[in-house]
């Protein structure tokens, strides 16, 4: 497989070059594009702009990972975006020059029939759809070339900045693997590269450090098709996250004592313009409409800034630009940007397990050292609530 992090493209340094990348440009002038768009909605000097929001469109899934990262609900305990609520989140993407959107879940495609008008709609305002997350639950022989087909008609294959993505998650899923292996065959077998890019996200056990599942499915495939397709398919080697929303979840034990000054001097820009190996700046939008400044599922609660239904998605651009946390992150090209800001003998002392944890240590010791407020978690409003403001406002009949 392609190995992930290979074609990063950064805005100003160098030459973007098309077709590259798990989340490839489309054309060299993209980051002009994107500049010309936040131009035309008045953020042309603002510094964090989100080139892609993640959303996640519904909490309902078909599985039960017992170390689900993403939070999923079953079926019966799931809510998914209404309609009113999909058609406010199309303004406001379009409000501010947002140039792309990522889909994901709990498992957006047990709710194709609120998927397929969001891809429409996007596509309607010339928002790309960057990324469909999906634990590959439509893959089954009487399912799939139907969904195919109808991800054309909704307009996925008609991105004009980035080649849309289909990331199959692969780990604890009880998903077929053979469904996997279908949508990955038909997929290489009916599109070319500069049409649909795949990935494989291969999520284990850290304590394991193996991606049984993913070698499981490299035999099925090869078993049903052939050879498997290496260079059509990108890596996401990742590990489980913890989650809020489970309060009974398998919390992972993550092995090794690295320290949280080492995770900060290893972290990657994430607010640098950046195309090829991923898209960003970016930002989480969970299924209730809260908005964080990270696409992380286990994001701090400091880089939560408003409620998209509720506030607005300018209002909480403009939150975040004036929180001088997340400033010294983008001023400072990562958590680096943070020495000096947070003392050093906690941030050599203190390990952790990885970039997001130690951003969610450092955010608090930041706020202890300032004397600021521990960070309150955005509150959850009552979907009728949203209803009702989404009404008031005039959105009800979209």
């Amino acid at each position: 497989m392609i190995k992930e992090g290979q074609f990063t493209f950064i805005a100003g340094r160098g030459d973007v070059v098309p077709y590259q990348g798990k989340y490839a440009a489309k054309r060299a002038d993209v980051f002009d594009v994107i500049e010309r768009r936040f131009a035309a909605a008045g953020l042309q000097d603002v510094k964090y702009r989100p080139l892609r929001l993640e959303l996640e469109i519904t909490t309902k899934c078909n599985d039960t990972c017992r170390s689900c990262g993403m939070g999923a609900l079953p079926l019966a305990q799931g809510i998914t975006m209404t309609p009113q609520q999909r058609a406010r989140l199309v303004d406001e993407f379009d409000a501010i020059g947002l140039p792309s959107a990522a889909v994901t879940g709990g498992e957006p495609f047990v709710a194709l029939h609120s998927l397929l008008p969001l891809i429409k709609a996007l596509r309607g305002r010339g928002i790309d759809i960057s990324k469909l997350t999906t634990n590959g639950v439509w893959g089954n022989p009487g399912r799939m070339e139907r969904t195919f087909a109808k991800l054309e008609q909704a307009g996925l294959f008609d991105n004009t900045l980035f080649v849309p993505l289909i990331m199959l998650s692969v780990g604890e899923q009880t998903t077929p693997l053979e469904w996997v292996a279908a949508i990955l065959h038909h997929a290489v077998t009916h599109y070319t590269d500069r049409e649909l890019n795949l990935a494989l996200s291969s999520l284990d056990d850290p304590g394991r450090r193996e991606h049984t599942r993913l070698y499981e499915l490299l035999r099925v495939y090869e078993t049903a098709y052939g050879d498997f397709p290496h260079d059509r398919v990108h890596s996401t080697m990742r590990v489980y996250l913890n989650n809020e929303r489970l309060p009974e979840q398998h919390k992972a034990e993550r092995p090794g004592h690295t320290s949280v000054k080492r995770w900060m001097n290893r972290c990657f820009d994430c607010f640098a313009p950046t195309v090829g190996t991923y898209i960003l700046p970016s930002g989480l939008i969970k299924q209730d409409g809260r908005v964080y400044a990270c696409a992380s599922f286990d994001v701090p609660e400091s880089l939560g800034f408003g409620n998209i239904f509720t506030d607005g998605l300018r209002t909480i651009i403009e939150r975040a630009n004036s929180d001088d946390y997340l400033r010294l992150i983008a001023d400072g090209g990562g958590l680096k940007g943070l020495h000096g800001s947070v003392p050093a003998d906690f941030t050599e002392q203190t390990s952790c397990g990885g970039f997001c944890a130690s951003c969610t240590l450092l955010s608090g010791k930041y706020r202890e050292v300032n004397g600021l407020p521990d960070a309150v978690p955005l509150p959850v409003i009552p979907e009728q609530t949203l209803l009702a403001r989404l009404r008031t406002a005039g959105m009800a009949g979209k």
